[in-house]
């Protein structure tokens, strides 16, 4: 007896060997006047290993090259570094995120090729405040207690991205 032909299918993947690159960071490179309590972060082509991110693999420096302790983390295609502490103001910082075989890697082990630089220089100290009162704004009675609790609120709108380090009221 003859056996009956068999045929199957069956689907090829195509190996990644394609290793990622960075296409965004932030605070951008050569940025100046940059918050004292910002985070940096770097946006890759594609997702990013979380085992290869570290404090080894991203780091912060600042203009001496002392290394500002940090935490980092990654999620899908963007690492980050917070500092643990404010960074200096009117400092420029060099943010390095480590390529080659012991550096950060993509989901398939590709590497990053080569070590990625940029600098930032933050703030000058002091900041700027602003406020929404003139400074002879007083209310026309300023203590009255008459027993019922009330809430207030305002909302206010900015024109640009910035960091609330204060209030007073």
């Amino acid at each position: 007896a003859l056996a009956a032909d068999y045929t199957w299918s069956f689907t090829t993947v195509v190996a990644d060997i394609i290793p990622p690159t960075v296409t965004s960071v932030t605070p951008a490179n050569a940025a100046t006047s940059v918050s004292v309590i910002t985070t940096v972060t770097a946006t890759f082509s594609e997702a990013i290993n979380a085992s290869t991110v570290s404090t080894s693999t991203f780091q912060l420096r600042d203009a001496g090259s002392n290394l500002v302790s940090a935490t980092v983390s990654s999620s899908s295609n963007q690492i980050t570094l917070t500092p643990a502490v404010s960074l200096t103001a009117s400092t420029t910082y060099t943010a390095t995120i480590t390529g080659g075989a012991t550096g950060v890697k993509d989901l398939s082990g590709n590497a990053l090729a080569s070590n990625y630089t940029w600098t930032f220089t933050t703030a000058a100290s002091g900041g700027t405040t602003y406020t929404v009162f003139q400074s002879s704004n007083t209310p026309a009675v300023p203590l009255a207690n008459d027993g019922t609790g009330i809430e207030l609120g305002m909302r206010f709108r900015s024109t640009q991205d910035g960091f609330i380090n204060g209030i007073r009221y």
